[in-house]
C-alpha cells in the first residue's frame, strides 16, 4: 500500500485538527486563494457574488450554532432562526436607539442571546425529539410577539440606520472591507466549533445524542449538558443576527421566518450532523443552489417572477434534503470521508 503524506505516529498528531504537512500546505494555498477572491471579483464587476459569499459566512456561523444544538447533542430546534433574530434586534437596538458602540453592543447581543437559550431549554432539558422541536417553535413565535410589540424595537417596522463597525479609522461600509470582517469572525467559529466538538463538552454532547438512557451511567450531567448545549449553540447564532443586522443595516420581522429555521436543519442533514466540515458543506450546497437558481432568473435563460424563483429554490430545497435522507443519511462529509479512504487503498481496490 503506497504512504500517504507523513504517518501520525503520537497523539498529539493523532489529534491535530490538520496533522500533516501535506494539509498545512492544502490550507495555506485554501487561505490565499479566499483573501484574493474579494478583490478578484470586484476587479471583474462580480459583486453579486461577493454579496453572495457575505451572505454564505453569516449563515455557516448561524448553522455551526445549530450543529451544537442540533448535530451534537440531538436536541431538534425549529426556532434557530429567532435566536438569530435576537441577536440582530439586540445589536440594533443598543446602537440606534441607544447610540450604544458597535464592539460593545456586539458583545452584548451575543451574551443576551446565549442567556435566552438558556432560559428556552430549561423546559426542554427533560425532553427529547419531537417535544424539543416543539418548544423551540413556540419560542420562535413567543419572540416575534415580544418583540413585534416593543417600542424600542421599532413594532413591525423594524429598525434602520444601524451603523457600520470601525476599527481605527477603517469603517466596513462595502462588501469587499466586510468580506475580510465576515471572514475573520466565520473562521473563529469554525475553529470554536471544531474544539468544541473535540473537547469534553462536546464528547459529552455526542453521548447525549447517540444514547440519551444510558448516557448519565457514564457520569454526564445530562440536563446540565443540553443547556450547554442551547447556551453555546445560541452564542453562535446571536454573532450571525448581530453581524447580519450591522451589514444590511436594517432589521424587520419579515426578514425572520420558520423557513429559514426549517433549511438550517436541512443544512445539516445535506452536510452532515454533528461535523463542522459537514456543516460548512451543507451551507454551501444550499447556498450555491439558491445562487444559481437566482442567476438563471435574472440573466433570462429561464423567465423567473420573483415568487416564482422562492418557490421553486424551496421546492429543490425540500428534493434535496428528501435525496440525502433516503439514500445518503450521513451527509456529503461521509461521501468526502469514503473518497478519502477509497484514494488511500488506490490501487488495490475501493
Amino acid at each position: 500500500m503506497r504512504g500517504r503524506g507523513r504517518a501520525k505516529t503520537d497523539y498529539a498528531r493523532d489529534m491535530a485538527i490538520i496533522p500533516t504537512r501535506q494539509q498545512w500546505l492544502a490550507w495555506a494555498i485554501c487561505w490565499c486563494l479566499l483573501l484574493l477572491l474579494p478583490l478578484l471579483l470586484k476587479s471583474t464587476g462580480n459583486l453579486n457574488w461577493l454579496t453572495f459569499l457575505n451572505f454564505t459566512f453569516i449563515t455557516i456561523m448561524a448553522v455551526l450554532g445549530l450543529n451544537v444544538i442540533t448535530g451534537m447533542s440531538g436536541q431538534v430546534s425549529l426556532g434557530h432562526s429567532a435566536f438569530v433574530m435576537v441577536g440582530g434586534y439586540t445589536l440594533a437596538t443598543l446602537m440606534v436607539p441607544a447610540k450604544w458602540p458597535f464592539w460593545l453592543a456586539l458583545v452584548i447581543a451575543v451574551l443576551l442571546t446565549g442567556i435566552i437559550g438558556l432560559i428556552v431549554a430549561l423546559p426542554a432539558i427533560r425532553l427529547k425529539g419531537f417535544y424539543v422541536a416543539v418548544v423551540t417553535l413556540a419560542f420562535f413565535f413567543i419572540a416575534q410577539y415580544i418583540i413585534k410589540n416593543l417600542e424600542i424595537a421599532g413594532g413591525i417596522h423594524g429598525i434602520t440606520g444601524v451603523t457600520y463597525p470601525v476599527i481605527g479609522g477603517l469603517e466596513f461600509n462595502n462588501d469587499v472591507s466586510w468580506y475580510y470582517l465576515l471572514f475573520f469572525f466565520t473562521v473563529i467559529s469554525v475553529l470554536a466549533s471544531a474544539n468544541l466538538r473535540r473537547s469534553r463538552f462536546g464528547r459529552a454532547f455526542l453521548a447525549i445524542r447517540d444514547n440519551n438512557t444510558t448516557t448519565p451511567s457514564l457520569g454526564i450531567n445530562v440536563p446540565l449538558m443540553k443547556l450547554a448545549a442551547f447556551f453555546i449553540g445560541s452564542l453562535f447564532a446571536g454573532l450571525s443576527g448581530a453581524l447580519w443586522t450591522s451589514y444590511v443595516s436594517v432589521i424587520r420581522l419579515d426578514q425572520f421566518t420558520v423557513w429559514e429555521s426549517i433549511w438550517y436543519v436541512g443544512m445539516i442533514i445535506i452536510g452532515g450532523a454533528g461535523s463542522t466540515a459537514g456543516t460548512i458543506l451543507g451551507v454551501l450546497f444550499l447556498r450555491l443552489v439558491s445562487q444559481v437558481l437566482h442567476v438563471i432568473g435574472i440573466s433570462g435563460i429561464i423567465p423567473l417572477s420573483s415568487n416564482l424563483s422562492v418557490a421553486l429554490t424551496y421546492a429543490v430545497y425540500g428534493i434535496a434534503i428528501i435525496l440525502f435522507i433516503s439514500f445518503q443519511p450521513y451527509g456529503l462529509i461521509a461521501m468526502w470521508h469514503k473518497l478519502k479512504a477509497n484514494y488511500k487503498r488506490w490501487p488495490f481496490g475501493v
